[in-house]
């Protein structure tokens, strides 16, 4: 299934700029926003999520083994190659952020570095180093897009993917020794998926009644200049998510959400002035129900929010994402709480 492109409102406005207040007061006239429905929903667990936990699990015990037949042989396509990797853009000397990696594993074909990088790597032989004259697409992160830059690549290793087998054995290991057996974890397993899918549903609860009260709410003329700042921060947050998987941004959003870079953009449009609305409707709320976030309120949530972005240093993780912009979140939280409160599944 593809993924839904707008990530929940919450989130994007931790990670871009959040510009609310967009348009005067006397345009907006807010849709009903209480005493909305929803589908009620029983969740159950298949063998194919057992599967896909089982995969989760197995991903932390995979090892990489040299092998031993391709010991100073070239590199070919669909090869499993460890390297280290330094990149240096054109002018400059040292790496740029996110440019290193060291005994990174990359197959040779699977789209992952950017466009010249892997079939640059074909034939050269294992201990070798190379470097790579590149230039990043034009449709990329934009602190990048277009730049010339100079990989230095050391092929270390050419390796096969080694996965131990799923069984009591592996289970007492991941376990710490809680559980002795398969089938006691897939028993608590059951829990965990079902708990898991009520929260990814309740998610897309709380975003389709947003949906519904922005369907309901009416607008005046939208600010062009605040428009094209949502367009322009929603594709540089998905350009820099590319980049930190060390994709291009063509090949993240073709794995990530099955699309291309064209129909993406067009994607985008449409997103920033939902998000937009979204936020005027959430200040709205705000204001209207005279939601004020007190001092108690803030510490607790902020604890809630380092826990979810795996943060332990408060004034690290309020420098990182700037103490107003989490305010802002934490009152478009608890605007959401009034929507659910008074919602009813149905």
């Amino acid at each position: 299934m593809k993924k839904r492109l707008l990530l929940l409102l919450t989130t994007v406005c931790l990670m871009i700029p959040c510009l609310a207040g967009c348009g005067k007061k006397d345009e907006l006239v807010l849709g009903k926003y209480k005493g909305l429905t929803y589908p009620n929903k029983t969740f159950e667990v298949s063998e194919e999520d057992f599967q896909n936990l089982y995969a989760q699990i197995l991903e932390r015990y995979t090892t990489y083994e040299s092998i031993e037949s391709r010991k100073g042989t070239a590199v070919k396509k669909g090869d499993l190659v460890k390297i280290d990797f330094s990149g240096v853009l054109d002018g400059q000397t040292e790496p740029f952020e996110g440019g290193t990696g060291k005994d990174y594993i990359l197959e040779i074909g699977g789209g992952r570095f950017i466009p010249g990088f892997e079939d640059g790597l074909i034939g050269v032989k294992q201990g070798e180093t190379t470097d790579l004259k590149l230039t990043f697409p034009e449709q990329y992160y934009a602190e990048y897009a277009g730049k010339k830059v100079t990989f230095t690549v050391t092929v270390k290793d050419i390796v096969e993917k080694k996965v131990r087998e799923m069984n009591d054995e592996l289970i007492t290991d991941y376990s710490n020794g809680q559980f002795k057996t398969l089938e006691e974890y897939k028993k608590f397993a059951s829990d965990y998926i079902i708990q898991a899918k009520a929260q990814t549903y309740m998610s897309e609860v709380r975003s389709d009644l947003l949906d519904k009260i922005v369907s309901d709410t009416k607008f005046g003329k939208l600010d062009a200049e605040k428009l094209d700042g949502y367009y322009n921060d929603i594709k540089n947050y998905y350009a820099n998510e590319a980049l930190k998987a060390n994709m291009s941004l063509e090949n993240y959003l073709s794995v990530t959400y099955n699309t291309t870079v064209d129909e993406f953009n067009a994607q985008v449009k449409g997103v920033a002035e939902q998000t937009m609305k979204e936020e005027m409707v959430l200040n709205a709320i705000v204001s209207k129900e005279k939601i004020v976030l007190s001092d108690e309120q803030y510490n607790t949530m902020v604890q809630e929010y380092m826990k979810k972005y795996d943060y332990t240093d408060q004034a690290k993780f309020e420098t990182e994402y700037g103490k107003d912009k989490l305010r802002q979140s934490m009152l478009f939280d608890l605007a959401f709480k009034v929507i659910m409160d008074s919602a009813v599944a149905e």
